[in-house]
């Protein structure tokens, strides 16, 4: 097939890296022609991003078979660091924090997870959590190997410049046969039989022909609307709207967490991750509380930090009615935004492409392209952004009531029916992973643990209680002392994060 995918960044060139991948597993099959198309004009903003464990999973194992990727090297240029959670501050305004550990439970898919009712009855919920062991003592789960080769063991994600991701994942596409052209669309042509896009014209004066595209272009949707494409916004349950990133330069000698920062702010909420050399931070808000100097204003109050935005961006929270139209493809921005509390953004860019090219993509055109086909990858897609905007939504059922904002958020903004469920379950009992839909990409248990118990809507009486219907009370406490302690010694050899990214930074 001829596939042209428009827009670069970390959506538009994983996209071409999948695909490539595709034609490394060709044999005798005519391999796909595939064509990036990137806009020189495309400013950088490089605050910061972070990720899930799908991109290790990306970088260590699904793209393993094309030349020239590791993960040293990724985290190398992409100044990334380590994500071991998220580090949830003061959303019940009470100045306290939790962890949501990237690392589920070793009992997570139990009728009930006992690893997490014995750290929640005993401790705290995240300790549960190997990955929440290691991130108490500010360490990642990295050690060196023989040649001084930097080896890990798993349970973590990145933190990165996506600008930077996105040059690295460029020159590894090129390198694997992906070709490219620098240029801006001038204009988009329908075909008027079966109204697929025909082709496109380029600034350059080149027409580009394809059999199948992919729109990369972010919250411009340039091609997946010109065949039709409709947003479906989630604005009735999400509150925020609008996102003002800046960077902040760390201190002399400072300890560099392994964490993405969420912490609550009067109207919404700001985000702290590290890079090599410093943290990309930003507020994001609703507009209908707060205009953009008084949310600057908030910022500098509560951080303490003088602050130079590098911009201002508006969203509407939401995702496409159908992200497969004719035969257009929209990937990442152009698919759908909710916020970036989850990293539900890359981390969906990554489970769509994935999907698509080991179940709905075949080697010819005709293979692909069928009605059914479109129409069972858009009910996958759709399913998981409504699951996403569910996990985000749980996370405005606070205590808070100190500001207008919050006020709404707890009082009067709706919630989703999946929140509406999941709240009248920790009423009577634990929730557990039959309490959620199994599908590729899907958050579940595993990820909304220790946001029930961190925000206090799980508490322990039922936590005790659940414990007791399942006859784990007798002896609960020493299975508690047990497990942390068998934590404290995995832990043992690993190092602390800013060894880790001085170690990167002297490759």
């Amino acid at each position: 097939m001829r596939i042209v995918i428009v827009g670069g960044g970390t959506a538009g060139w994983i996209t071409s890296l999948f695909l490539a991948s595709k034609n490394v597993r060709a044999d005798e099959l005519i391999p796909h022609q595939i064509l990036v198309i990137e806009s020189p004009k495309i400013p950088i903003i490089g605050a910061g991003e972070g990720s899930t464990g799908a991109m290790v999973g990306v970088i260590k194992d699904k793209l393993k078979n094309l030349k020239g990727i590791n993960q040293t090297e990724f985290l190398k240029r992409a100044n990334g660091t380590i994500k071991l959670g998220i580090n949830v501050k003061d959303w019940n305004g009470d100045g306290k924090n939790f962890l949501e550990p990237l690392q589920p439970t070793s009992t997570v898919n139990q009728n009930i997870d006992i690893d997490f009712h014995l750290a929640s009855l005993y401790g705290e919920s995240y300790l549960a959590s190997a990955t929440g062991v290691v991130w108490q003592d500010n360490l990642v789960p990295f050690y060196t190997g023989s040649n001084n080769n930097i080896l890990d063991n798993g349970g973590h994600a990145y933190h990165f410049d996506a600008y930077k991701v996105g040059q690295y994942f460029k020159e590894i596409a090129i390198e694997n046969g992906v070709k490219h052209i620098s240029s801006e669309v001038i204009e988009t042509v329908i075909d008027s039989n079966n109204k697929n896009l025909s082709h496109i014209k380029l600034e350059n004066g080149e027409i580009i022909y394809s059999d199948l595209w992919f729109d990369c272009t972010g919250f411009s949707r340039l091609l997946i609307n010109a065949v039709g494409g409709s947003w479906k916004s989630y604005s009735e349950f999400l509150p925020c709207n609008k996102a003002m990133p800046y960077l902040h330069q760390y201190e002399d000698g400072e300890i560099i967490r392994p964490e993405t920062l969420a912490w609550a702010m009067p109207n919404g909420w700001m985000w702290q991750i590290p890079t090599h050399d410093r943290y990309g931070c930003g507020y994001v808000y609703s507009d209908k509380f707060v205009n953009d100097e008084q949310a600057l204003k908030e910022m500098e109050e509560i951080t303490g930090r003088k602050i130079n935005p590098i911009r201002v961006l508006s969203f509407d929270p939401g995702r496409l009615e159908e992200v497969w139209v004719k035969n257009v493809i929209a990937i990442g921005l152009s698919s759908h935004f909710l916020e970036p509390l989850e990293a539900t953004s890359i981390h969906a860019t990554i489970v769509q492409i994935d999907t698509f090219s080991n179940i709905f993509m075949g080697a010819f055109s005709e293979e692909t392209l069928y009605e059914t086909n479109r129409k069972k990858y858009n009910q996958f897609f759709g399913k998981m952004v409504d699951d996403f905007a569910s996990l985000i939504r749980i996370h405005y059922v606070t205590k808070r009531q100190d500001s207008d904002f919050w006020k709404y958020v707890n009082n009067e903004l709706p919630k989703t029916e999946k929140v509406e469920e999941i709240l009248e379950i920790c009423k009577f009992r634990s929730p557990c992973i039959y309490d959620w839909d199994i599908f590729p990409g899907a958050s579940g248990w595993g990820v909304w643990a220790t946001i029930l118990t961190g925000l206090g809507i799980l508490d322990k009486k039922i936590i005790h209680n659940n414990m007791w219907n399942h006859n784990y009370i007798q002896d609960s406490e020493m299975m508690y002392e047990k497990m942390l302690s068998h934590f404290l010694n995995y832990k043992k050899y690993f190092i602390s994060h800013n060894q880790l990214i001085e170690k990167l930074k002297s490759k």
